[in-house]
């Protein structure tokens, strides 16, 4: 017999748009409602994905709602509200990564998952990259010997921070791109940081009225004796092909690989040169692709009993190495995690 997880959305922006969207068609999920402070997104993205109501309030949304779960796509600095609120209500939530930009906030919501007894999972959909699967799976079968060292670079243009995000200066680089190969590296070593130092450059944001740094480089270690070095930055030119420059390295005792995500083997020369992301597409009428299937995968967890991952644990040591990695460049000196 197929359950129906029946499913809000909290946050009508890129990401929640693209949540609503994978709910429409999941063939095991209802989208039942749609939630946005500005009541003309929730309207809109509840037409469009075909829910059955919309809300400016997620507290009345599920009260009054009969929910089986939540997805929180709110900005990066504002998701433990509206996580614990849904724990507490007894709903099983996906909340965009990171999990919290505060310890005490991941504390509290690791705490909540715990008395709830509900499942949480952390959206980092960079897992669900066949290359990233493919290198999870090598690492476990010994292809590569033990991780020694990984380098992961993830990177945005100008226009992430001036013109797709408004809440950029409530945010930076470090949380919203370094997080994603942060938890990536974490997942392949399978292996806890315990260490951190990192250097920060900034000016070029600010000088365009967002208050956030502009760059961050980071060197980890790991309990295994294993390091990672962590770049990201905001600043990259428009002129690029594509907005995203994603690229990752990987020693271990028995090989070396790499990863080039920059191009994702698709270059496009019309008036200029483009890389289009192939990450996603259309096929067989609906869409597909790594970011769905992270998506859908949390709803084959729930339908089937099974504790998704990343889980609460995973997004809080994320967290942790992150605000190590700040206060690092803060302090030019090496942190311990903890």
């Amino acid at each position: 017999m197929t359950i129906m997880i029946r499913i809000g959305v909290i946050g009508a922006g890129i990401m929640g748009s693209l949540h609503a969207e994978a709910y429409q068609q999941n063939p095991n999920a209802e989208l039942i409602a749609v939630c946005d402070l500005i009541r003309e997104k929730a309207e809109k993205a509840a037409e469009k994905f075909e829910a059955g109501a919309f809300y400016t309030d997620y507290r009345k949304m599920i009260e009054k709602e009969e929910l089986d779960a939540v997805a929180v796509a709110t900005p990066d600095f504002a998701h433990t509200d509206p996580v614990i609120t849904a724990l507490e209500a007894g709903l099983d939530v996906i909340v965009e990564k990171p999990l919290a930009t505060k310890r005490e906030d991941a504390d509290r919501i690791v705490k909540a998952v715990e008395k709830s007894g509900c499942n949480l999972m952390v959206n980092y959909g960079n897992r669900m990259r066949p290359q990233h699967r493919r290198v999870k799976q090598m690492i476990e079968n010994d292809e590569l010997g033990n991780p020694i060292h990984a380098y992961a670079k993830l990177m945005n243009s100008l226009s992430v921070p001036l013109e797709m995000l408004s809440w950029s200066s409530k945010s930076s680089p470090t949380w919203f791109l370094m997080s994603h190969m942060v938890d990536m590296i974490r997942w392949w070593f399978n292996a806890e940081a315990v260490m951190a130092y990192a250097s920060k450059t900034e000016g070029v944001l600010n000088s365009k009225g967002v208050t956030t740094h502009d760059t961050m480089t980071a060197i980890v270690k790991f309990e295994n004796g294993a390091t990672a070095t962590f770049e990201t930055a905001w600043i990259l030119p428009n002129s690029l092909p594509r907005n995203v420059d994603h690229r990752i390295e990987l020693i271990g005792t028995k090989g070396f690989l790499k990863i080039d995500q920059f191009k994702e083997g698709l270059e496009v020369y019309t008036d200029g040169v483009t890389y289009p992301s192939s990450g996603t597409t259309d096929l067989n009428y609906k869409r597909v692709g790594w970011w769905f299937e992270s998506v859908n995968y949390f709803i084959h967890c729930l339908e089937n009993d099974i504790k998704p991952k990343p889980d609460e644990n995973d997004g809080r040591a994320v967290t942790n190495i992150l605000l190590a990695i700040i206060e690092s460049a803060e302090r030019d000196e090496p942190v311990k995690i903890t």
